[in-house]
């Protein structure tokens, strides 16, 4: 057994080594910004069209970039943003996390916060009072408003999307000349934004879509690839096991599961005291990821969902199958809750637009729908007892 004085001085040995495989291992960051966005030219060229309008001082057009995730829609905004900053004043673009802000009042305060250079006070002060700052500061710049809502599911599932959006494409009624566009972003592939989208809206949004479709096994080759010349020592990520984590990223289809696997295998190498990456380093790399996915995935469902995914996965377990269909998934949960088929519905689009489940139609004698899982029962117990 390792002795306590042994297991400091490994760690104390480990954390002031000099002897790092990475030469620049911000590159393996998901906030890394590359100076080059790989192969999402096309989709640069059409977000830049639709904003085109502000330079001019008028509103720019609205659009909606649809992936899956690790498809590079985060990235692309978050460059085309920074590109606008060098170039012009004429265009106020600001980016806004979903996933952290997902009221009114949140998005107005990052807003604000991002334009004034220090947050709002805490109390105090109304939703109302953050517009008339930003619209007036917008104004005194002569500038065009461009927020960016990256996962606006977020706000869809909170309700709060149509006040947003709403509220930020008519700031000109209440403060003329203060003009704003929108980009939004979403991973969820089946979402309907007809269906969502308030009349009031929709007329007004009148947003192009934009598709980022997930990059080929050629396309991950070359964005890693040139991550390990720049971001990692000669000699550390041979070719074979490059092309091991191209082929599990592309069996994914998100980029940053490679990123991550780049990463994680280095840091196991390291702390093993080898000078290179073997098989063993990714496989485990790759068990860390899956997991740590599938806990940002539960930690973003509600409380109903969450509930709907563990009886899925325990009903599974219990009669021995691999599938279920809706129907007989749906006559399990009302034994637990009174509830309508169409809210049951939504609860299982959303496991299944996030990853956590697939739904396909089987053709027999009408439209059935069947549940498979993507995940263990015991994956998913031990994240939600986590």
């Amino acid at each position: 057994m390792v002795s306590v004085q042994s297991l400091i001085k490994m760690i104390r040995r480990f954390l002031i080594s000099d002897q790092s495989l990475f030469h620049s291992p911000e590159l393996f960051e998901f906030d890394y910004m590359p100076e080059q966005v790989l192969f999402r030219e096309n989709q640069l060229a059409e977000l830049a069209f639709r904003i085109r309008p502000g330079m001019e001082g008028m509103s720019p057009g609205n659009a909606i970039c649809r992936g899956p995730p690790g498809s590079g829609k985060t990235t692309s905004v978050k460059h085309l943003f920074s590109e606008i900053r060098e170039a012009t004043r004429r265009i106020l673009p600001i980016y806004l996390n979903c996933q952290t802000d997902q009221t009114k009042y949140a998005i107005y305060s990052r807003i604000f916060a991002m334009i004034a250079g220090h947050a709002p006070p805490r109390t105090g002060v109304s939703t109302t009072t953050l517009m008339d700052v930003i619209a007036k500061a917008v104004l005194d710049r002569n500038a065009v408003l461009l927020v960016c809502l990256d996962d606006v599911q977020y706000l869809i599932r909170h309700d709060t999307v149509n006040a947003v959006i709403y509220s930020l494409l008519r700031m000109h009624l209440d403060y003329p000349g203060c003009r704003a566009g929108v980009i939004m972003t979403t991973s969820e592939m089946q979402l309907d934004f007809s269906r969502i989208f308030d009349p009031g809206v929709s007329s007004t949004l009148c947003a192009d879509e934009i598709p980022f479709p997930p990059y080929t096994a050629d396309e991950i080759r070359e964005i890693l690839s040139l991550r390990v010349r720049e971001g990692v020592m000669p000699g550390v990520i041979s070719s074979d096991v490059l092309d091991q984590i191209v082929r599990k990223t592309e069996k994914t289809g998100d980029l940053r599961i490679g990123l991550d696997l780049l990463k994680r295998s280095i840091l196991r190498a390291m702390r093993e005291g080898r000078r290179s990456v073997l098989r063993e380093d990714i496989l485990l790399a790759y068990g860390e990821f899956r997991l740590l996915h599938l806990a940002e995935m539960i930690q973003g469902l509600s409380e109903e969902e969450r509930a709907l995914l563990l009886l899925l996965i325990r009903t599974l377990t219990n009669t021995g199958g691999e599938a279920l269909t809706s129907g007989e998934m749906y006559g399990y949960l009302i034994e637990e809750e009174e509830i309508s088929y169409p809210v049951f519905w939504d609860r299982l689009e959303t496991l299944a637009e996030i990853g956590l489940i697939d739904l396909r139609i089987r053709q027999s004698k009408g439209r059935t729908d069947v549940i498979t899982p993507r995940y263990s029962r015991e994956e998913v117990e031990g994240i939600c007892r986590a």
